[in-house]
């Protein structure tokens, strides 16, 4: 029995009605992200048979597959991040999806995120989706949920959240402290200051060159020009 004659044997829901309308999903470049619940691993399924919806979509667009061993692959190596994209999903032995793998972690390198990025990531928690965070830090979608959910870089109270005022002011231009003032106002490493002021930190706030006319100073009221 194909995946697909297991897939019509399930009673319509939201997740069916959803398949059906991405079967023809035009779209190459993107990705295509499962709204539902997914498996421990990533990777989702439909129905009380499980039915898996990436080898589902590998089926619609290629057929069924050559043998019960085959794996459906993706090309774009976010399976596990819950990508149905048919266009990125190939059959393929597990030996050649083995090196599909091995070939993504290494154009693919993890990002090293530093601990004030990860109080970051916690503190955007319903302010955006997962996969919005992850494309800012360049880390997987499931790392974001990782560290939303305390299983990774679990809160530490020594990291500083900063707002969003707070992290225009050490970005606007004409510098109004050095690296080292700002670092002791804020009671942080110079390091800390140095990541938001280049914008390698709180990449969600706008970049600086913002004139002091517009930006509030520590009592919060907005500086005027002399």
């Amino acid at each position: 029995m194909t995946e697909m004659d297991r897939f019509k044997a399930i009673r319509e829901t939201a997740c069916t009605r959803w398949l059906e309308l991405h079967f023809d999903y035009p779209h190459e470049e993107f990705c295509l992200i499962w709204p539902f619940a997914r498996k421990g691993g990533g990777y989702a399924d439909v129905g009380k048979d499980a039915v898996l919806v990436h080898r589902l979509m590998c089926e619609v667009k290629n057929g069924p597959a050559p043998s019960p061993e085959h794996h459906a692959a993706h090309s774009c190596g976010r399976g596990k991040d819950g990508c149905v994209n048919l266009h990125h999903l190939r059959w393929k032995t597990p030996a050649e999806n083995q090196l599909e793998r091995h070939q993504h972690e290494v154009r693919t390198p993890r990002a090293r995120i530093t601990p004030e990025q990860a109080a970051q990531i916690r503190a955007l928690k319903g302010l955006q989706t997962a996969d919005q965070t992850a494309e800012i830090y360049g880390i997987s979608e499931s790392n974001v949920r990782l560290i939303q959910a305390g299983k990774t870089w679990k809160a530490d109270n020594r990291c500083r959240i900063f707002s969003r005022d707070e992290v225009m002011q050490i970005r606007a231009k004409p510098w109004q402290r050095s690296l080292t003032e700002w670092a002791a106002h804020f009671g942080v490493h110079v390091a800390v200051i140095d990541r938001i002021r280049t914008g390698r930190s709180y990449k969600e706030f706008p970049a600086g060159d913002q004139s002091l006319t517009d930006v509030p100073n520590s009592s919060g009221n907005r500086k005027s020009e002399a």
